[in-house]
Order: structure tokens, then C-alpha cells, then sequence
């Protein structure tokens, strides 16, 4: 096997893992123990192991982790990731062949990894699966809308109305997230009234029944009108969108571990470089003094380092990991160190300079909707410590000017946080004036970049009949990709009820 394997990509491995082209009921480790994969794992397009999330039988026991793939056992040395800590969740290392290398699979841990040598549990012969990849392929290139052929005739005026309605329907979406967040707020807050009244009579023994809290007791307005809630909102919802694409789960943790409560209780809302140490602490972000090279650098992180020993005295909530966090393959820009520079400013803005009531009273302007989109970027201008104007991370000072919050990422916090928040606000508040300064901030929001379901749609659908000029317009292509186009729920789409006929359009 060995002389046909040394052109082989191991992208086309990832390929025969992902399909699964395997004698699966064969399968067995280099030790003999009998695998059954429940799930392959999601494919991770960026760095870190190759299949995240993965259900896999392995002798007796089912394991939850990621899988790594190379040609042959040696890979996984040869790229170091027996150093990386990213790799210690891998529960299987999946190889073509077995090669002369015969050293275990090991992970920064200690922890030895079962390895899978693909060679003899193949379906087909690696020639047959070649031709196969190459079709897989094509079709994954085409990737087209099921109607992308047929649509030409469809008006202009029926694609505006339904990707506004559909706009309207992914904002909707996002508004009910930040609601159940806001309830669930609102409920650990009465449980715990509820338990402080338990331990005022500690030998209390009989009592009424009634006086223990039901599992969900019934909110009411009083319980959602708590301002700290609606902080806390803010924050997560700016937490997440400055995560980006490739860090919003670790961001949003991290803002959920850091709550502005606990800012509150360590008191130091108006203190940014104790604020940046919590933070950067917190999130795993803070490198080991003797590992920084650059003498500024030394000097920022060792007065972090003794910032954060306090706090982590006061600090009883999670750390995370730097394993959690995605700096490649991503822009400097979106790097997380420089994201959490900007959120220290933000938090600071937050608690100090009341930016949720100010965002409530630039909503409630009569303009149309421009002037107070400014407004808002106002709002969110971030004025980081002076370290963060020529650094993306502790390790190297940028040769130009750092911009911490850029204008696209300042526009992506007002569209994807700031409109829905203040929507569930009006919602609750019955504020008709502020539903409709929101729904016109929609409206007028300026278009994002482009991304690859808005190229395709654009594409396939659009074909120049009329141009996404606003987020809003943007988002309900993708609202109608994600939930209707990629599911073909045709029948239940304008678009497919005038190509195709029959079925039944919105309703």
C-alpha cells in the first residue's frame, strides 16, 4: 500500500472519514478493540483537529471528542501535537496506513489516543474512492438552490417583499434568544429570593406549603424590569458578536463567567486595567511572563499578571482554556486578545456611562434612521489602554496603527445585538415608539461584507434583479438559504410556490 500512498492529500482521507467509506461494522484499533462511529464529528475548517464533536464506540465504552486524520501514524508527531493542547480532546487518530513509525499516539496530557489504521477497512479500492471524491466534489462545488435554473421569471417585487419578510423573521429569531435569556435571568434571580428567605429560621421545620417556590414560577413585568438584567443582555450580545465567526462560543462563556456582577462586586467598573486583567485572566489570555520577548509587552503582562492574582482571590467562576480560543486562521484584527481589549472599554461604557438607557434614547429619535445608526457607532467607540493601539497580542507590536473595533465589527454589534435587544424591550414595555426607531435602524442599516451564502444567493437567485443595499435585505438571503433553500422546503417558500406551483406559500 505504502508505494500508491505518498501523493495522497489528506484532505481526501478527511473526505473518506466524512462519508464514511469503510467496512463500519469491521473496524478495529491497532489494539484490537472494535469501533462503531455514532457520529463523525463536524469538520473543522480551522486549525486544531480535523473532526470536532465526534460520538465513537471504542471496546466497551462510548466516547464525546474530536478525531485527528493523517496518512500515517507519524503525522501526528511530525506537526507537533503532542505540544498543542488544542489536541486533548482527541479520542481516535484515524491514519491510511500504519507506516514504519510505532510510537503512541500521545496528547500534551499524557493521555494515550486509540489509533485507527484505515488501510485494510476500506470499501472500495483507493482508486475507486478517488473517482468518488472527485464526484462528492462536483456536486459540493455546484451546491446550487433547487430552483436556481427555474427562477427568472419570478417579479422583482415578490423577491423584495419576501426576503424583507424573511429579514424580519431572522431578526424575530434572534430577539426570542435574548427573551429566554432575560427569563432565565429573571428566574435565577427569584429562585435565589426565594432560598434567602429559606435560611432566615434555620430550625424551622413546618411551615406553609405555599411559601416554596413552584420549579418555573410565573415572571411577571416586575421580575423583567430589573436593570441589571438588561445590562447583562447588553454585554453578552456585545461579547458575542465581537467573538466573530470563529470565537463567538468562547466569547459568550466568557461573558457569562464574567458577569457585570461580578464587575460590580469586585468594584472595578471605572478601573480598565483591573477590568482587562479579569477579563484576559479569566478567558486563559494572560502568557507566562518568561515566555514575552518584547520589553513593552513585559511590561504590560507583569502588571496584568499582579492585577489578575487579585482578582482571581475574588474570582469563583470559570476559566477557560487558550485551547478554546481560534487565533488562526483568523484576521489580527479578530484576534481575541484585541476583541477582549475592546470589551474592556465596553464594559466600562456599560456600567459607567449608562450605554443601554442612551441606546434606548437614540432608538426613540425621529430621524430616518441614519443619523441615529451614527449615533449608536458613536456610542460604541472604544478607547482601549494605550498597549492595545500597537499590539493584536502580547507576543509582537504591529508596524501600523491597531484599530481594537472596527467600523464593519461596531455595525455587526448594532445589527446583531443592539436592534433585537431593543426590540424585546419595546416588546415588553409595549413601546410602540421604540419598535419603530428599532425596525427603522433595521431598515437602514448599510449592507455587510459579502459572505458565501450571500455571493451564492446573489447568484442563483438575485441575478442582478435587484441588490442586497441593506442588512436587512442581507439577512433574509440568508434566513431564506439556511431555513428554506438548504432544507427545500420549497413549498413553503414564495419563491418556490411561484417556480414550482401547488403547495402553500407563507403563512
Amino acid at each position: 500500500m505504502g508505494k500508491h500512498t505518498l501523493n495522497i492529500h489528506e484532505r481526501f482521507l478527511r473526505h473518506i472519514w466524512n462519508r464514511q467509506y469503510v467496512e463500519q461494522m469491521a473496524l478495529k484499533t491497532t489494539e484490537n478493540q472494535a469501533v462503531h462511529v455514532l457520529d463523525v464529528g463536524k469538520l473543522n475548517t480551522d486549525s486544531g483537529p480535523d473532526f470536532r464533536n465526534a460520538v465513537i464506540r471504542i471496546g466497551q465504552a462510548t466516547y464525546h471528542g474530536d478525531v485527528e486524520i493523517h496518512r500515517t501514524v507519524a503525522g501526528w508527531r511530525n506537526h507537533q501535537h503532542f505540544n498543542d493542547p488544542r489536541y486533548n480532546k482527541v479520542i481516535l487518530h484515524v491514519v491510511l496506513e500504519r507506516g514504519s513509525n510505532q510510537a503512541p499516539t500521545l496528547v500534551s496530557s499524557g493521555r494515550n489516543v486509540p489509533v485507527l489504521v484505515l488501510e485494510r477497512f476500506l470499501s472500495e479500492s483507493i482508486r475507486s474512492l478517488w473517482q468518488k471524491t472527485i464526484l462528492d466534489d462536483r456536486a459540493l462545488q455546484r451546491n446550487r438552490i433547487r430552483c436556481s435554473d427555474q427562477n427568472q421569471s419570478v417579479s422583482p417585487e415578490l423577491l423584495k417583499d419576501w426576503i424583507r419578510h424573511l429579514g424580519v423573521e431572522r431578526l424575530e429569531l434572534k430577539l426570542r434568544r435574548f427573551d429566554e435569556r432575560l427569563r432565565e435571568l429573571a428566574q435565577v434571580r427569584l429562585l435565589a429570593v426565594h432560598d434567602q428567605r429559606g435560611r432566615r429560621s434555620r430550625w424551622r421545620v413546618q411551615g406553609n406549603p405555599d411559601d416554596i417556590p413552584p420549579p418555573h414560577a410565573e415572571l411577571l413585568l416586575k421580575n423583567l424590569v430589573n436593570r441589571e438584567f438588561w445590562d447583562q443582555l447588553l454585554y453578552e450580545g456585545v461579547m458575542e458578536c465581537l467573538g466573530y465567526s470563529k470565537n463567538q462560543e468562547p466569547f459568550l462563556r466568557l461573558a457569562r463567567a464574567v458577569t457585570l456582577q461580578e464587575v460590580r462586586v469586585q468594584k472595578i467598573e471605572s478601573n480598565e486595567e483591573a477590568l482587562q486583567a479579569l477579563l484576559l485572566g479569566a478567558a486563559g489570555l494572560l502568557p507566562k511572563l518568561k515566555t514575552v520577548k518584547d520589553k513593552e509587552s513585559r511590561v504590560f503582562v507583569r502588571h496584568l499578571t499582579n492585577e489578575w492574582r487579585i482578582r482571581k482571590s475574588l474570582y469563583h467562576s470559570a476559566i477557560l482554556h487558550p485551547a478554546d480560543w481560534q487565533f488562526f486562521p483568523t484576521r489580527p484584527v479578530n484576534f481575541p486578545t484585541l476583541r477582549i481589549a475592546a470589551a474592556t472599554s465596553l464594559v466600562r461604557t456599560i456600567l459607567c456611562d449608562d450605554l443601554f438607557r442612551r441606546i434606548i434614547e437614540v432608538t426613540k429619535g425621529s430621524g430616518d434612521g441614519t443619523s441615529e445608526i451614527q449615533s449608536l457607532r458613536t456610542l460604541l467607540a472604544v478607547r482601549p489602554l494605550a498597549f492595545w493601539t500597537s499590539h493584536y497580542r502580547f507576543e509582537h507590536a504591529s508596524s501600523k496603527p491597531v484599530h481594537s473595533l472596527g467600523p464593519e465589527r461596531t455595525d455587526a454589534v448594532i445589527a446583531n445585538a443592539i436592534i433585537p435587544l431593543t426590540l424585546l424591550y419595546a416588546r415588553i414595555f409595549k413601546d410602540r415608539i421604540v419598535r419603530e426607531g428599532a425596525l427603522r435602524l433595521f431598515e437602514s442599516m448599510p449592507p455587510a461584507a459579502d459572505n458565501s451564502i450571500t455571493l451564492a444567493m446573489q447568484r442563483q437567485l438575485l441575478k442582478e434583479r435587484f441588490h442586497l443595499s441593506s442588512v436587512s435585505a442581507q439577512q433574509g438571503v440568508i434566513q431564506l438559504y439556511k431555513f428554506y433553500c438548504r432544507e427545500e422546503r420549497c413549498a413553503e417558500c414564495d419563491v418556490g410556490v411561484a417556480v414550482f406551483g401547488g403547495g402553500a406559500g407563507r403563512v
